[in-house]
């Protein structure tokens, strides 16, 4: 989780319209964008939603799926309408974004049919200056065990997050993250060694 929010945070430097976000793992889903809460109260931000799946094709694979969401948040701050047919067809001005973070669409393929420019790479001449946070990824990533835990027997409502925080540096660490995903062991800092516990 330390190692995804770094990688936003790195890309924030680089592109400051980027929103904080906190980063949630989610077993299954389609979504590509930063889910916005209704109304952003206090530390809330939107969340950056990144899937088993992905995490388990490895670090280049999440490294991609985390610029394409960067795309579409860079497209909504600055007013661009980069999807249509209900955010499925991403255009060229998606494209173009996305090549400012490193991304290039192959050279004379046709968009997709329903997709357009979607899934785009990370061009090849991009992944070295990406190569820390790949390292940083895939150090991280290694030996991590992602199951898929029971469902409770009593559901949290839809929408319900906790507050994980680690008090090593200053200002502390935070993110949220929903239950069931925190259930599935402790997460780690990476800064001092200990376990993020609930705000």
């Amino acid at each position: 989780m330390a190692a995804i929010e770094t990688v936003w945070e790195v890309l924030q430097e680089s592109h400051p319209e980027l929103p904080d976000v906190y980063v949630s793992v989610f077993t299954e889903g389609a979504r590509h964008m930063l889910i916005r809460p209704d109304r952003l109260e206090d530390d809330m931000r939107p969340e950056l939603p990144v899937y088993v799946d992905t995490i388990k094709a490895g670090p280049r694979a999440t490294l991609e799926a985390i610029l394409h969401v960067a795309t579409h948040a860079l497209c909504q701050a600055r007013g661009i309408s980069e999807t249509s047919n209900r955010g499925m067809r991403h255009n060229k001005h998606f494209r173009a974004v996305a090549g400012e973070l490193g991304m290039k669409w192959p050279e004379g393929q046709p968009p997709h049919a329903t997709r357009g420019f979607s899934p785009i790479p990370l061009a090849e001449d991009a992944v070295a200056g990406y190569a820390p946070l790949l390292t940083a990824l895939g150090q991280s990533l290694d030996g991590v065990v992602l199951g898929v835990v029971e469902e409770p027997t009593t559901p949290p409502r839809s929408g319900a997050r906790i507050t994980l925080r680690c008090e090593c540096t200053d200002p502390p660490r935070t993110f949220q993250i929903g239950p069931r995903i925190a259930s599935l062991g402790g997460i780690t800092c990476n800064v001092c060694g200990a376990e993020f516990t609930e705000k």
